[in-house]
């Protein structure tokens, strides 16, 4: 694997497999490499969804009570977890707990989002394996997998680290495989994949710009991409620094919810099994379809054992809670929706060249209101506004599509500063005392200097090697841990300055080395490439190399003689 970031190699793969991990709901799609007819399928019969026709699995779990004992997940914990009387803890939307610039509150039971997304992952792993176990028959290899997993475009790099932890303690992956059979794209480049395929069919062209509006259940991705034929085959680079935020279908529910609360008052906490029924409703029938003309009249189950007046103060009247359409629109939709137009309008204006479409996909992007307000304020400023067919599965299909051709996208634009911590020679005019060491050598050096080796906004193909040289007293040991940068301006001097924070460890003891004795300066070269969805770092010592990625725990991949 040495001095290779990435596997294009299939020979020992016959299927790729594409996970859409969301906040909500998650997916699953895969595709038979070897097979002329290039077809995608999905997994779509998922165990215990009842009637239920979405053609994803929720993204649910439930426990034994003050224990960390998985009982069910998916429909099965859902429906668990509504049963009278019931003894456990339903957790959703755990995967928010991986947005570092938000603070949640602590899991329950005391688990760690670790813990909670590997629980996940293997229960949804074993039973796509059962799927593609019945379907394939004879020729059935759990080893001839590969997988891709989408992660959003606003992770920083330890989320990203954890979740392909957690895919390894899941099972999906053991930790001695070449890491390039799981490989992590984003979630609007996989989307972006999806849409180029249908470029054709929207007309867009060599040198032409599209925005992928990635609209899930809890976060928002928004990436313009420009389309490259001049190789014969169509590629796709970034031209825009990803932005988005947690502002997905998700707080819609939670406004809805506090909208429904204000109306019960003082009754709220007598009719939370009421009010969670109104909340199912509004999610299964009224999202998706609220087009800002109509009030919602919300049935409601049983008697609340009110008398007429309270009733008539809530808002019910012949078993029926009206919700008028100004209250949906003003409380619930616009909130929500103002912060996607806000992200839009920020796209737009990174990309300064003219953009030829938006492509609104995922769950949310389904949403007829946020389409109609999207096509009110950008159309005279884009080219055509598209909701593509099936576009909630865009994001998995697409992740397919990327494991077939992971370079495809053949740049990205960085989202923070990276580098490296080293001992830089002392400055008196401009570092201070405390940093200042004598170093082995007699030479006085400066402590904790940021060594950059690639910058925020930057455009960074997917292969482009990024080398420094360094040295270390040996017999050391070495260190190439990596710092990141998320400010923007001007790059720290320090990795001590606000807003550095260290996001992978790289450490090693040296080798043994002949002819070389205590105190000699040994030379190593970092290569770094960070072109990937996951930043690769290779390190080139006496004739050894070392392979890393930015994984959870940091271990070495691989050791090979050059």
């Amino acid at each position: 694997m040495a001095g290779r970031i990435l596997d294009n190699e299939f020979d020992n793969y016959s299927y790729i497999v594409g996970i859409d991990f969301g906040t909500t709901f998650s997916g699953c799609s895969y595709i038979y490499i070897k097979s002329s007819i290039n077809e995608i399928f999905d997994i779509t019969d998922w165990p215990k969804r009842s009637g239920y026709i979405y053609p994803k699995v929720p993204t649910v779990l439930f426990y034994e009570q003050n224990s960390k004992n998985l009982i069910a997940w998916g429909y099965d914990a859902i429906q668990r977890a509504k049963r009278p009387d019931t003894m456990g803890v339903l957790i959703d939307k755990f995967k928010l707990h991986l947005d570092h610039s938000q603070t949640y509150p602590a899991l329950p039971n005391g688990l760690t989002v670790l813990e909670v997304i590997t629980d996940y992952l293997r229960e949804f792993n074993l039973y796509i394996h059962t799927c593609l176990k019945d379907k394939l028959g004879v020729i059935y290899n759990s080893s001839n997998f590969k997988y891709c997993l989408t992660v959003p475009a606003i992770w920083d790099d330890q989320a990203k680290a954890i979740m392909r932890e957690a895919a390894v303690l899941a099972g999906i992956v053991d930790r001695s495989d070449n890491p390039d059979r799981l490989i992590l794209t984003s979630e609007p480049e996989a989307a972006s994949l999806y849409c180029e395929k249908k470029s054709g069919q929207f007309n867009l062209k060599h040198g032409q710009r599209f925005m992928i509006c990635d609209a899930g259940g809890g976060t928002l991705d928004l990436i313009v991409f420009e389309i490259d034929t001049s190789s014969g085959d169509a590629s796709l680079r970034e031209v825009t620094k990803g932005s988005g935020s947690t502002c997905g279908s998700t707080f819609l529910d939670r406004n809805m919810r506090d909208l429904i609360i204000k109306r019960f008052g003082t009754y709220a906490d007598g009719n939370k099994e009421i009010i969670d029924n109104l909340i199912d409703h509004f999610v299964a029938s009224t999202k998706p379809q609220f087009d800002d003309e109509d009030d919602e009249f919300f049935t409601i189950p049983i008697s609340l054992g009110l008398n007429e007046e309270i009733l008539a103060n809530i808002g019910v009247a012949d078993g029926r809670l009206q919700v008028t359409v100004d209250e949906l629109r003003e409380d619930v939709f616009e909130p929500v929706v103002k912060q996607v137009l806000d992200l839009i309008s920020d796209q737009i204006n990174q990309s300064r060249t003219q953009i030829d479409a938006i492509f609104l996909v995922g769950g949310f992007g389904q949403s007829r209101y946020l389409g109609r307000r999207v096509k009110e304020i950008f159309k005279p400023k884009v080219g055509s506004i598209y909701v593509p067919s099936r576009g909630e599965m865009a994001v998995v299909r697409g992740a397919v599509m990327f494991g077939m051709d992971p370079n495809k996208v053949t740049h990205r634009i960085l989202r923070r500063t990276y580098g490296l911590r080293c001992g830089s020679i002392f400055d008196a005019l401009r570092d201070p005392p405390e940093k200042k060491y004598i170093d082995y050598d007699g030479v006085t050096r400066c402590h904790d200097r940021f060594s950059i080796f690639a910058t925020k906004g930057e455009s960074m193909a997917v292969n482009k090697c990024v080398s420094n040289e360094y040295f270390v007293f040996y017999p050391g040991p070495f260190n190439s841990d990596l710092f990141a940068y998320d400010f923007d301006g001007s790059s720290p001097r320090y990795t001590t300055d606000l807003g550095v924070r260290k996001v992978a460890k790289f450490s090693k003891e040296l080798s043994i080395f002949t002819n070389v004795k205590l105190g000699d300066k040994i030379f190593f070269t970092t290569n770094m490439y960070f072109g990937k969805t996951e930043i690769m770092i290779e390190t080139l010592i006496r004739g050894e190399k070392f392979t890393y990625t930015s994984s959870f725990a940091s271990h070495e991949l691989e050791k090979t003689s050059s």
